[in-house]
């Protein structure tokens, strides 16, 4: 059984494919990158399979279960988390504050619980915080000495990692990075790509969408390849570098002739 399934995914907007007919999976304990030109619909496909997107044809399922119809928060509290291309924090909140939010779903205490503070409210937040800490272990010092300062304060390039970070307090068995390396240096880059094969080797599967090639290249067991809304190609990273439909999507058909 397939982890995650797109089967024949269709998406318009106001008659126009943003998607045509994509089908590809995903097993457990992969890293997928999805790759594509500007407006090749990948942000589109996310936000079909995180359920932001109703669509018009097809099918999403994850781990056999069809996400149809499913809201965005009942598809994260089935285990499916993600980031954005641009970072939605919240300004004013610590970085471990951030982190406490981010396990919202697992968390008991309400409204009347906050108020009225039994005992269990104080050991679930105490168990909350820890949590929170033990993941930001992953970024080192990027972000674990500065938990009390508030997120605006943040680098552009640590504002991401925290906002992978508090994607990673969901516990998800599924995580969805949209472009996670935008606006990060060559050596910022290298320590997402590692970061992405710790949360891999934590037992969490990745899907990827990214136009940085060395991410895609040094991180990806397999590539999904989109060229306005229709799936031009899978396959390995050599596979997908030496493709002759992906050469010509990214490079123009007069670069190719030029090169042959």
């Amino acid at each position: 059984m397939e982890f995650l399934k797109v089967n024949s995914v269709t998406k318009t907007f106001g008659g126009l494919y943003a998607l045509k007919g994509v089908s590809f999976s995903i097993s457990e304990g992969e890293i997928v990158s999805l790759i594509g030109p500007n407006g090749a619909g990948k942000t589109t496909l996310f936000n079909c399979i995180n359920g932001i997107f109703p669509f018009l044809e097809g099918e999403v399922f994850f781990k056999g279960k069809s996400l149809n119809g499913f809201k965005p928060h009942e598809i994260a509290e089935l285990g499916i988390a993600r980031t954005f291309q641009i970072t939605r924090l919240f300004s004013k909140m610590t970085i471990l504050e951030t982190m406490i939010l981010g396990q919202h779903y697992h968390l008991r205490t309400g409204i009347w619980s906050a108020l009225l503070r039994p005992r269990w409210v104080s050991v679930e937040e105490k168990e909350a915080r820890e949590k929170g800490l033990n993941i930001l272990v992953l970024f080192g010092e990027r972000l674990l000495p500065r938990i009390n300062e508030f997120a605006e304060t943040l680098s552009y390039a640590n504002k991401r990692r925290l906002e992978i970070a508090r994607a990673l307090a969901s516990e998800p068995e599924l995580l969805l990075l949209d472009e996670p390396t935008a606006g990060m240096n060559p050596y910022e880059t290298e320590g997402i790509i590692a970061l992405i094969k710790k949360i891999r080797d934590s037992g969490i599967t990745v899907f990827i969408i990214e136009h940085d090639m060395k991410v895609i290249m040094g991180a990806s067991d397999r590539i999904v390849v989109l060229d306005h809304g229709e799936k031009i190609a899978e396959g390995t990273p050599v596979q997908i570098q030496n493709d002759e439909r992906v050469i010509q999507a990214y490079m123009g058909k007069r670069y190719h002739h030029a090169s042959t």
